[in-house]
């Protein structure tokens, strides 16, 4: 099984190596023309990088790529999954650049998805099948310019799969490349709405946009940001996250118990105490407002729930409130870049039986 990474930020390296590790051929491509670049210019003259792993002992290792290339039709070409890793506001741009090279047969893995398989299916002809995770096996970054360090990972790791009838096999393979990656999701709506970075990015920096700014760059969100007032926002939010979500046949979930089940190996822990746990481990930042955690993930994730939510009549007004408010604080509007149920559809009058034929 050969995979390519799309993606040469700190996830896709991350991901890449653990696939290297697991003595897999995997290939890295840059897509885009910003972030890292003399770090990729660096790595990819040997197609290798440092990588010091904290998830095991500190293990230190080369991660030896088949290729860190610009070359799509060459890094398509090589792939049998094809793992895109890039920021969910460039599903578009990369859909378009692999559709000329994406055969049959071949699987497409959208980390995170937001239910970006609707946009690639717009592009991409070839009989292909899809998968969506609500976020990332493992968390790290590039430090300095010079390696990529890997911090922490999720014990478990769940995927939908587009269409659902494939679900097992594909399951059967992303389990050979991730250990932790073995629980499914019923659909990739489910997947999107379990994305915790929908709920906590936007509210964690709309509440502490004060001290961001005057912090310096000694903000650490996770620590800081959720203070049980900040806590209630994110209940209220699930209530109606919830209530979608058993609208599709899915499990009502609140934030903080889906974290307890992704990150902590004992769930006899209290939920808050495992989030207390991880924010501890967490990393430093954001250190901007005009981060993507406002960029991506409300146009991306709030804008595509917001327009869910119309389409079955709910309560939306407590994330339109936040997506004006973030909209406010970046001083552009994040409504007309959204990701919309209509948009992914391809048309206006939108039904729930309409959306869950999409998913199935």
């Amino acid at each position: 099984m050969k995979v390519l990474v799309i993606g040469s930020g700190n996830s896709g390296l991350i991901h890449a190596a653990k696939i290297y590790e697991k003595g897999f051929p995997v290939g890295v491509l840059k897509t885009s023309d910003y972030g890292n670049m003399d770090f990729f210019s660096s790595i990819s003259e040997k197609s290798e990088y440092d990588v010091v792993d904290l998830t095991n002992y500190g293990n230190t290792f080369k991660a030896k790529m088949q290729f860190i290339t610009r070359d799509v039709k060459k890094a398509i070409d090589f792939a049998d999954v094809i793992m895109v890793m890039t920021t969910t506001s460039q599903h578009e741009h990369v859909a378009g650049l692999i559709a000329p090279y994406v055969r049959d047969g071949q699987l497409i893995v959208l980390c995170p998805g937001y239910m970006g398989s609707l946009i690639f299916k717009k592009y991409i002809k070839a009989d292909v099948v899809y998968s969506e995770w609500e976020t990332t096996a493992y968390n790290g970054r590039i430090v300095d310019g010079s390696f990529v360090r890997i911090t922490f990972y999720n014990p478990r790791n769940a995927i939908s799969v587009l269409p659902v009838c494939k679900a097992e096999e594909v399951l059967k393979k992303l389990s050979q490349l991730f250990g932790n990656t073995k629980y499914l999701r019923k659909h990739i709506l489910e997947s999107a709405l379990h994305n915790p970075n929908m709920i906590v990015h936007p509210i964690g920096i709309i509440f502490s946009a004060s001290r961001i700014e005057h912090s310096g760059g000694e903000f650490w969100m996770y620590r800081e940001a959720f203070t049980p007032s900040v806590v209630r926002v994110i209940q209220e939010f699930d209530k109606h996250k919830n209530q979608i979500l058993e609208t599709f046949g899915c499990e009502p979930l609140d934030y903080f118990e889906a974290a307890k089940w992704r990150n902590s190996e004992d769930l006899s822990i209290p939920a808050m105490d495992v989030f207390r746990s991880f924010a501890d481990s967490s990393n430093k930042g954001p250190s901007v407002i005009n981060h993507r955690y406002l960029n991506e993930d409300v146009p991306m994730g709030l804008g595509l729930y917001i327009s869910i939510g119309k389409v079955l009549g709910y309560d939306t007004c407590l994330q339109e409130s936040i997506m004006t408010l973030a909209s406010a604080l970046l001083g552009k509007n994040l409504k007309v870049q959204s990701r919309t149920i209509q948009y992914l559809l391809g048309k206006d009058d939108i039904t729930v039986d309409d959306i869950k034929q999409a998913i199935h």
